[in-house]
């Protein structure tokens, strides 16, 4: 008897198998009716990513969720792992992340529409927006090296407890809500800096240095313009045209559903500063633990996956900004240290010999980790949102590059 349930076992585990097979074996073959010009079919793709991701992201782990959509096509949208560790919640398209500097898509859209629509000039110096900025270097910044990141502002932010006991002493309590920096310092006190700054890093233009300050300063840029509030200014004027009903800017005291936790390893040497998962291997690592969540045009926005990939439809729709503010967007400015890459407006833009013109973000905040990009000319973008950061985000940048071009899909 146990023979033949054990044979019994074995042939139900077959025809399992047989069956997984089969089904991918005719899913191919019916995506053969739709290869591209170069006979790629959508499952070769999602076989390569899928043997790129899977083996990062663990399914009892924090996860990501990776995107790829070509022309407004979405042909590969995988989750993978968990969103919280708390509620054992999984990873979706719905699944909401902070967007690090990812942010600055929607930030960039938001100038160059007031460009578009003549309340503000690429060559406008900040001085015409924040006069009380005593430093004469003000009159030379401008919006365009501002997203250029080119203006030359120091990031005079304090990052650790040494960081802020200095940064106490030099500017006294300008945080009125209280002395933790990872829990407070929203625009408003981060412009009490600039008021009386007496230096710049380099000469505006001149160089270029990743710069969050200077982004920092577009929120209220966009409300002594418009008159508005950012959130609502944002949300009447970049979301809602694209559709978007998932993203919005962080608010400590406001829940939402569907929200993940970052999440970095966890270090045996130290208490948890918030949540610790059971088997001790990754601590809570995002708004009260990590700094800035409350700054919003350099890194505060959250996202769905599915919403993004909306607001890239719009973008390169024409239903955000004309087609000329996008290709001046994605223009070349401002050269890097890393080749083949400059600064366009607001992101990297990579200049590939034989290659399309390539728009991209990769960064970290607190736990989460974001890579996004895409070619205009061939009109296909990718995300990977991620809520760890433990993975190196160039290497997986340049693997998902290389997938594509072996595909002849660029």
């Amino acid at each position: 008897m146990d023979k033949i349930k054990y044979r019994i076992r074995s042939l139900t585990l077959f025809g399992v198998v047989l069956l997984l097979v089969v089904t991918a074996f005719f899913a191919c073959r019916r995506s053969d009716r739709y290869r591209d010009d170069h006979g790629v079919a959508p499952c070769e793709i999602t076989g390569a990513l899928d043997s790129l991701f899977t083996p990062m992201f663990a399914g009892n782990e924090p996860g990501a969720i990776v995107t790829v959509m070509r022309g407004d096509t979405i042909v590969y949208n995988h989750a993978y792992g968990l969103a919280r560790l708390d509620s054992i919640s999984r990873v979706s398209d719905q699944t909401l992340f902070n967007l690090s500097s990812a942010s600055k898509v929607f930030t960039t859209a938001a100038l160059l529409k007031l460009v578009e629509e003549g309340q503000i000039s690429l060559d406008d110096s900040l001085s015409r927006f924040f006069p009380e900025f005593s430093g004469d270097f003000f009159n030379k910044i401008t919006v365009f090296h501002i997203l250029t990141h080119s203006s030359g502002l120091p990031d005079l932010r304090p990052h650790t407890s040494n960081d802020w006991s200095d940064y106490l002493s030099r500017h006294n309590s300008i945080f009125a809500q209280g002395s933790d920096y990872s829990l407070y310092g929203t625009e408003s006190e981060h412009m009490q800096v600039f008021q009386n700054l007496d230096r710049v890093a380099f000469d505006p233009g001149t160089h270029y240095e990743s710069q969050d300050p200077a982004f920092i300063l577009v929120a209220p840029l966009i409300e002594r313009v418009t008159g508005e509030n950012f959130d609502d200014w944002m949300q009447a004027n970049i979301f809602a045209p694209a559709g978007m009903t998932e993203t919005f800017y962080y608010q400590p005291d406001v829940e939402r559903a569907n929200m993940a936790h970052g999440y970095k390893r966890a270090d045996s040497g130290y208490e948890p500063l918030a949540f610790r998962s059971k088997d001790g291997r990754w601590d809570e690592y995002d708004y009260g633990e990590a700094d800035y969540f409350l700054t919003k045009a350099d890194r505060g926005a959250y996202s769905s996956a599915r919403d993004f990939m909306r607001f890239k439809r719009a973008l390169y729709g024409g239903r955000v900004v004309a087609d000329s503010m996008l290709v001046a967007m994605n223009k070349p400015y401002i050269a890097t240290d890393i080749p083949m890459v400059s600064f366009g407006l607001g992101g990297a833009v990579r200049l590939e010999p034989g290659l399309p013109v390539k728009s991209y973000h990769l960064n970290s905040n607190g736990g989460f980790s974001i890579v996004e990009g895409c070619w205009p000319d061939k009109k296909l973008h990718y995300l990977v949102f991620s809520n760890r950061n433990d993975w190196d985000l160039r290497k997986v940048t340049a693997s998902i590059d290389s997938i594509f071009k072996a595909k002849r899909w660029l």
